[in-house]
């Protein structure tokens, strides 16, 4: 089976060498698209793999592909912290993962608490503005932020959490997580801390600090309601069936309030003010995408705001995709507890947000319209991407790593739709849209001891694979829940089983040598 594209006829898999690291991986994708082809080839060489250096500490990465901006050998636990992680996850880097959770433990404060960045050469100073400052501690971490409201408290736990759900789904190794469990629970604790008998999350803002959004902030609440329903599954998976019950009582206490509270009637409200109440006069905001992306609105308010939210351009600053709200003009000065109102940009992390959602709601024709947008800045200006977006370009730090990783995992997770379950099945679910279908997309796929090289194609699908025998589960576009679908592997027939709109086969243990061939619908059995 040949599915390389014409751009990757060298090399099915791409090796690079990055400062310690030989023989990178890049997985080859397929698509009728070369723009986004070679933008998350770039993405990974010359941006996130680019970060990673060995030299500083094993498992160290900078937020920014030149190592040197937002300080040479500082570390951010808080977002950039899993936005790295799972794009080197996904460009077969999980000890690298791995070795900086390691480093990030480290500084856990008994109470869970962990920090929002760590500065080793500014132990016990005072760092920030003159007017408003915090100190570092003694072990150099920044646990308090200087910017009044003390922003992101919220962030690094849920940070700390996704990654470890993400390194056991790429991994599979129970042991790793039977021994990280106290101090991820530990991080679940301290959110835990930060919520209201009424299921309030505080934190001043999430990934946001000008403007600040005291003191609860939509996107905290989203993102604390997926915390928590992740922690549960990971305890389930350890046994461990009480903490299992207690984190997902938070997490429904936290969505019932959320939807009760932040709701306005036809959108949701961006924060809570303590004395001003709800703030939802800037139009629609990334909490509308937040909602929607985790789940966390009902399938009512879904019904109501996603006709809103398809179609709305005034999201694209300067067409580049995703501003915070569509009237940003509109905010206010008492707003913002800081000088300056930087954050009012569009970032990668609200467009992961947005990319998140549209998969929910199946929308490839707008995801693939927001890729594309990226790619087009990225090949602008040399395959680099800057920290922020307005109407007038780019601005903020040089070569900054969250579009390029955001990429990446939007390309894998929500075009390809794959998703490594937490019991090692394997799942494609891809949100293409229909030129995708017509013309055939794959790509090939590496994940710890296993690779998969598949093609799919409006009803079908075919691959090789080798590895231990694999649970796989695909969503074909023309595959409804009433019609039977044949599978074949190595040339035999096979049952397929279907749940809803999943069809899954279980793939044979195989090698190199002698792949297991297997295909999904297109033909009866002869």
């Amino acid at each position: 089976m040949k599915i390389h594209s014409k751009s990757l006829l060298i090399a099915l898999i791409m090796p690079v060498t990055v400062f310690g690291i030989e023989g990178a991986e890049i997985p080859a994708l397929d698509i009728p698209d070369d723009q986004i082809i070679e933008a998350y080839e770039m993405a990974a060489q010359k941006n996130v793999l680019a970060a990673v250096n060995p030299k500083i500490f094993p498992g160290y990465w900078s937020v920014c592909a030149d190592g040197q901006g937002f300080g040479y050998g500082y570390t951010y636990p808080s977002l950039d912290g899993h936005q790295m992680s799972d794009a080197l996850l996904w460009l077969g880097q999980a000890d690298v993962v791995k070795a900086n959770w390691d480093y990030v433990k480290q500084y856990q404060k008994p109470n869970g608490q962990l920090p929002i960045a760590i500065f080793p050469d500014s132990a016990n100073k005072w760092i920030g503005p003159a007017s408003c400052q915090a100190q570092v501690d003694a072990n150099g971490a920044l646990y308090r932020h200087w910017v009044p409201g003390d922003p992101l408290r919220a962030l690094a736990g849920p940070t700390y959490i996704q990654n470890a759900d993400s390194i056991f789904r790429f991994t599979q190794d129970r042991e790793w997580l039977l021994e990280q469990l106290p101090s991820i629970n530990l991080a679940a604790d301290y959110l835990a801390s930060l919520t209201t008998e009424e299921g309030a999350v505080k934190g001043a803002g999430y990934y946001i600090e000008r403007p600040t959004r005291v003191e609860y902030d939509g996107i905290a609440q989203c993102h604390a309601v997926d915390a928590f329903r992740r922690i549960a599954a990971l305890n389930e998976i350890a046994g461990d069936v009480a903490a299992a019950k207690k984190y997902r009582q938070y997490a429904d206490r936290i969505q019932t309030h959320f939807r009760n509270r932040f709701w306005s009637g036809n959108h949701f409200g961006e924060y809570i003010h303590p004395e001003r109440g709800l703030i939802a006069t800037h139009g629609l905001t990334d909490v509308d995408w937040c909602a929607i992306a985790t789940g966390v609105a009902s399938a009512k308010q879904c019904e109501i705001v996603w006709p809103q939210l398809k179609s709305e351009k005034l999201f694209y600053y300067g067409g580049m995709p995703t501003g915070i709200a569509t009237h940003p003009e509109t905010y206010e000065a008492w707003e913002s507890t800081y000088s300056d109102t930087m954050d009012l940009a569009a970032m990668g992390r609200v467009w992961y947000l947005e990319a998140w959602a549209r998969a929910r709601m199946g929308d490839g024709e707008g995801l693939v319209d927001t890729i594309r947008r990226v790619c087009k800045a990225g090949r602008e200006h040399g395959y680099y991407w800057r920290e922020r977006y307005n109407e007038e370009g780019g601005y903020g730090a040089e070569m900054y790593c969250e579009y390029p990783a955001n990429l990446i995992r939007i390309v894998q997770r929500f075009l390809f739709g794959v998703e490594m379950h937490l019991d090692g099945t394997l799942v494609l679910a891809p949100t293409a849209p229909e030129e995708f279908w017509k013309q055939g997309f794959g790509q090939t796929l590496a994940w710890y001891d296993r690779l998969l090289e598949y093609k799919m194609q409006e009803g079908r699908i075919e691959g090789t694979y080798f590895g231990k025998s694999q649970r796989l589960g695909v969503r074909l576009l023309s595959a409804g829940s009433g019609q039977t679908v044949h599978a074949f592997i190595d040339g035999d027939e096979v049952k397929a089983e279907r749940d809803g709109k999943l069809v899954f086969i279980n793939l044979l243990a195989s090698n190199k040598e002698q792949e297991c061939r297997f295909e999904i619908g297109g033909r009866a059995a002869e």
